[in-house]
């Protein structure tokens, strides 16, 4: 009896926070699912930003959406769809309080990351890229984009920092 495998591309990965030369697997998995992301935010947006991590990326109101393609165990991947509601917000106890207990979502959730004092919030849901259809990431990106969009003036005005986009 034959196995068959698929057999992952193999690409050097320059300035992408590895050490110079490094060699980098790209699961093919993950490329199919990429261009399939893409192609339904093409369709949704008609355009389509593309950050220098490789994130897709838009704009909505003072926020901004992020949308990656991600391994999942061995064989499978996951969609991120998060925004960064806030950053430099002072880190406290209140602040911490406030994202544990009032984090109630249908869909979504709050986090944070902390760095010297300082704090990043985000906004967040993931799902599974091997079986994604348009209509599951049109909404997933919708909500995210316009829970986060509210979330932002409301933790800034409690908690301080700034919004992603402030103009």
């Amino acid at each position: 009896m034959l196995a068959f495998f698929t057999v992952p591309q193999i690409r050097w990965a320059r300035g992408s926070g590895h050490d110079e030369g490094e060699l980098a697997l790209e699961n093919s998995q993950i490329a199919v699912v990429k261009e399939k992301v893409q192609r339904y935010l093409i369709d949704l947006l008609d355009t389509v930003q593309i950050d220098r991590d490789g994130d897709f990326s838009l704009r909505h109101g003072s926020a901004r959406v992020f949308v990656r393609v991600s391994p999942l165990g061995d064989d499978g991947t996951f969609v991120a769809v998060w925004a960064i509601t806030n950053s430099d917000v002072p880190a406290s106890p209140e602040l911490f309080r406030y994202l544990a207990t009032e984090n109630h979502y249908r869909f979504g959730h709050m986090s944070c990351f902390e760095k010297d004092g300082k704090a990043q919030v985000h906004f967040s849901h993931n799902l599974l890229g091997d079986f994604l259809d348009p209509d599951e990431l049109k909404m997933a990106v919708f909500i995210v984009a316009r829970t986060a969009d509210e979330l932002d003036d409301e933790l800034k005005s409690k908690f301080g920092g700034r919004r992603f986009h402030e103009d």
